[in-house]
């Protein structure tokens, strides 16, 4: 199947509501789409300019393949075999061929995150695939790290970074704008209060299904919930945003936590 049908097929895939009863991953992949149209919102909020339809497609699909990714490495327990499995997404994010064949969820998500560079600019590319580089790096250690401190640390910056790779795709018109290193300061800090009360609602879950070493007491979770706190007021405080926006974005961030929980 050629790149640009796999493109079709998952955008698709986006629309369709042929499944009445849908997996977890499915669920927690909606929810994703719909937080894609949520950032533009705020984007658009900070910048004051109107973002292009085809942003939030092309971070729709992004988002969608992010999280089938994710999911693979969630459900590896065994570290040699994630391992493998990361250096097999890092070997292709290194633009060497990998056949991801045997798997036709992966190999559309690859596929179209190579469609997606080809929308960058070279120096932005190179960029694109470096962040995602970088997420699995700390993917793989969020795993394996035992201090709960060092684990809010990694799960914000986890956030920081894939809010850079999205603000990759923005028009240039954005980048211009006299408001454009407020928005970045904006969107780094909302994908680290996602990522941050994600872990805090579902630390319980990812402890359960060995994903993370670290156990879910109520003080762990607590250093979950001031770093919400301490990164989501700087937002507000920054940017002006509105709460509305703010509670938005949580309510996509909770819906997808639901959806993780059933998969």
């Amino acid at each position: 199947m050629g790149r640009e049908n796999f493109f079709v097929k998952t955008e698709e895939s986006l629309n369709s509501e042929s499944h009445i009863k849908k997996t977890g991953l499915e669920i927690s992949t909606q929810n994703y789409e719909r937080a894609a149209k949520t950032l533009g919102i705020i984007v658009e909020q900070i910048s004051e300019l109107s973002i292009p339809e085809k942003i939030i497609q092309d971070w729709k699909i992004l988002f969608a393949s992010i999280r089938i990714v994710d999911h693979k490495i969630d459900h590896i327990v065994e570290i040699e075999k994630r391992q493998r499995f990361i250096q097999e997404i890092s070997s292709f994010l290194k633009r060497n061929v990998v056949d991801f064949s045997n798997d036709k969820d992966l190999e559309r998500a690859m596929s179209n995150i190579e469609i997606l560079s080809a929308n960058l600019k070279d120096g932005q590319k190179e960029i694109f695939y470096d962040l995602l580089l970088d997420i699995l790096k700390i993917t793989e250690k969020i795993k394996v790290e035992e201090d709960p401190e060092k684990l809010v640390d990694l799960t914000r910056l986890e956030g920081q970074i894939t809010s850079r790779i999205f603000i990759l795709f923005l028009p240039e018109e954005f980048k211009l704008s006299n408001k454009y290193n407020k928005l970045i300061h904006a969107l780094t800090r909302l994908g680290r209060v996602g990522n941050s009360f994600d872990s805090f609602v579902d630390l319980p879950l990812d402890y359960a299904n060995k994903q993370i070493r670290v156990r879910p007491n109520v003080l762990n979770r607590m250093l979950f919930f001031g770093a919400v706190l301490s990164d989501g007021l700087s937002i507000i405080k920054d940017t002006g945003l509105f709460r509305d926006l703010i509670k938005d974005f949580f309510m996509e961030v909770k819906a997808t936590i639901k959806g993780n929980s059933e998969k």
